[in-house]
């Protein structure tokens, strides 16, 4: 028997199908809209979020988090920044890590000052506030985990006053191999497809062109209120 994967011809076209499906969640029709903001993670992830969100008429804004690169190693993941020069390290590379110290630290700062570069440019330094709200953290899909995983923590650490009264995670794709990790930080995790054959996010779409932060400005800036047709609404929806 095949397994039914989705293939997305780009960011757009799944920022609709996600839309599509939360819209036929419980939780969204039972929360006041002023109470639901979607957060998107930079960069791809705000191309699907600003989509979706328009379509759900709900606010939408950027949580800057920037994985880690292996200084040695270019497409190994070592850990994420999030905001505030909040890190989290993969356990798994910590030894790995220690071993070559130098080029470990140097690899956080700069990932820092991109998280830094993210709030300035994206949010004018604005800073989130998710206070009683119900968080929608959308990014184009998930990988080794670690991007979202520091977004997660990142939101539970804030006091008891400033927390999300709900955390739902969002994305059209989601590695196998992450989604148990995931959905033990979140209150909820809703993905389009779970392809047991994963390799990258990017092979799930015929277009996954770098966006640029230009293309990012365009999507915060445009207008935020898009009903779904029930075209979309109607689409179908891996379980």
């Amino acid at each position: 028997m095949l397994e039914e994967i989705y293939l997305f011809a780009n960011r757009h076209e799944a920022g609709v199908k996600l839309a599509a499906r939360l819209s036929r969640e419980s939780f969204i029709r039972e929360t006041d809209p002023s109470k639901l903001l979607l957060l998107s993670i930079p960069s791809g992830g705000v191309v699907v979020g600003a989509t979706a969100a328009r379509a759900l008429g709900c606010p939408h804004d950027v949580i800057a988090v920037k994985k880690i690169s292996c200084p040695w190693h270019r497409e190994v993941t070592i850990g994420a920044v999030a905001e505030y020069e909040m890190v989290t390290l993969n356990p798994e590379m910590i030894p790995e890590c220690r071993h070559r110290g130098q080029r470990t630290g140097e690899a956080i700062e700069t990932t820092k000052a991109i998280v830094k570069t993210f709030i300035h440019n994206f949010r004018a330094n604005r800073r989130l506030d998710v206070s009683g709200k119900v968080i929608i953290l959308v990014d184009d899909g998930i990988s080794t985990g670690e991007t979202m995983s520091a977004a997660l923590k990142w939101l539970l650490a804030k006091g008891r006053t400033e927390r999300p009264q709900e955390i739902v995670v969002a994305v059209p794709i989601c590695s196998p191999h992450i989604v148990d990790s995931i959905a033990k930080l979140a209150d909820r995790l809703i993905y389009l497809s779970m392809p047991t054959e994963f390799w990258t996010v990017g092979q799930y779409y015929w277009d996954y062109a770098p966006v640029t932060d230009k293309e990012i400005h365009h999507q915060l800036e445009s207008e935020p209120v898009q009903v779904l047709s029930q075209k979309h609404q109607d689409l179908p929806v891996a379980a």
